[in-house]
Parts: structure tokens; C-alpha cells; sequence
């Protein structure tokens, strides 16, 4: 019999059985906890999912507001060179649509800006928590 042999008695093995089931005990508990914020978290995601679909509808209407202001900016082109055709200076009319236009293109700046940030921050934290769910435990 070894001297480690003499150390381990019926008492200390038996608090030994139950220190595990009290561990396991726990651990269960841990993992009952982790289950339900699984189920939360795809709940989450699932609403994520429907975020990033009105985003990426979002985006389709900056597409159409970017047409819709490119048409625009050409037509006003159009309208000005025609007024300097006819005369030497710009009329009032058309010099009060170029500060409407300059106006429009700066809140089409402002809001692709804004889209900009949100977009790169959505992405990068899309990208964090795949980084995250890929790595192994």
C-alpha cells in the first residue's frame, strides 16, 4: 500500500462523490441557463435577419433616391445651359432651382454618410460574432 493509498479513506472519497455531484449538479444548471439564452439569442438573430432585410430595402431606396437626384442634376444642367443660350445670365428661376438642387444633394450626402456608418458598423459586428462562433472552445 502506497503512502497516497493510505491518504484516500472511505471519508475523503466519499467527499470527493459528493464535490462531483454537487459540480455536476452545477453544471447542469449552467447549462439549462445557456439553453434558454440559445433560444433567446436565435430569437434574436431571427429579428436581426428581418433588420437586415429592411436595411438592404433601405438600401434599394437610396439606390432609386441616388437615380432620382443624378435625373434631376442632369435636368437642371439641361435647363441652365439652355437659359445661357437665351441670355448671358442665369435667370432667378434657374439660380433658385441650383440652391434647391445644391440643398437636395446635401441632405442625398448627409444620408448616404449616415448609411455609410451603419452599415459599416452592422457589418463589423456581424463579422465579430461569426469570428466568435467559428473559433473553437
Amino acid at each position: 500500500m502506497s503512502k497516497q493509498d493510505v491518504l484516500i479513506n472511505d471519508e475523503t472519497m466519499h467527499h470527493d462523490h459528493r464535490q462531483w455531484e454537487s459540480d455536476v449538479s452545477m453544471w447542469r444548471d449552467d447549462i439549462e441557463i445557456w439553453q434558454q439564452n440559445h433560444q433567446n439569442a436565435l430569437k434574436e438573430l431571427n429579428r436581426i435577419a428581418e433588420r437586415l432585410t429592411e436595411h438592404m430595402t433601405s438600401l434599394e431606396a437610396h439606390v432609386d433616391q441616388l437615380d432620382s437626384h443624378e435625373a434631376n442634376t442632369l435636368q437642371h444642367e439641361h435647363g441652365v445651359a439652355a437659359d445661357f443660350r437665351q441670355q448671358n445670365d442665369p435667370t432667378a428661376h434657374s439660380m433658385s432651382e441650383h440652391v434647391k438642387e445644391a440643398t437636395r444633394h446635401q441632405h442625398l450626402r448627409d444620408a448616404h454618410e449616415r448609411m455609410k456608418k451603419h452599415h459599416h458598423t452592422v457589418m463589423a459586428h456581424i463579422a465579430m460574432l461569426k469570428a466568435t462562433l467559428d473559433s473553437s472552445l
